[in-house]
């Protein structure tokens, strides 16, 4: 592993702000059955240097689902974990720390602060470990 500062000059990046991950959240409170249109796992889209906000994450899975016609939950009926190892891995057939979001099928939120960049632009994973 490289640090940022590294991995920013290499890629040619504005700021390490533009370095970002792909990580798979999971609502562990969502019991198998669960009506249909309820988001189970999405994929999140942060930078390296943010913290991921579970809060406003909650906020946006609950969007989803009611613009899917579904009635809102309480905010009690979300718990959004990572989704790591083995079952990350089964899920998008990607390995640890390589997982992009190119060819999957989940719902994608993107960080605000992502979207706020003044560069306009951000930078991936590709699939693999060392690709971006």
């Amino acid at each position: 592993d490289q640090t940022l500062e590294w991995r920013r000059d290499r890629l040619g990046a504005n700021s390490v702000d533009e370095l970002c991950k792909s990580v798979i959240m999971e609502n562990t409170r969502l019991e198998p059955g669960s009506e249909e249109g309820r988001v189970r796992c999405v994929l999140v889209v942060v930078q390296y240097v943010a913290k991921l906000n579970k809060e406003k994450l909650i906020k946006a899975v609950r969007t989803m689902e009611e613009s899917r016609g579904l009635p809102a939950l309480g905010k009690k009926q979300y718990n959004m974990r990572l989704l790591e190892g083995e079952a990350c891995e089964a899920m998008t057939g990607f390995g640890h720390n390589a997982v992009t979001p190119m060819g999957l099928e989940l719902p994608m939120v993107l960080s605000d602060q992502i979207a706020a960049l003044p560069s306009g632009q951000f930078w991936l994973g590709g699939g693999h470990a060392d690709l971006k």
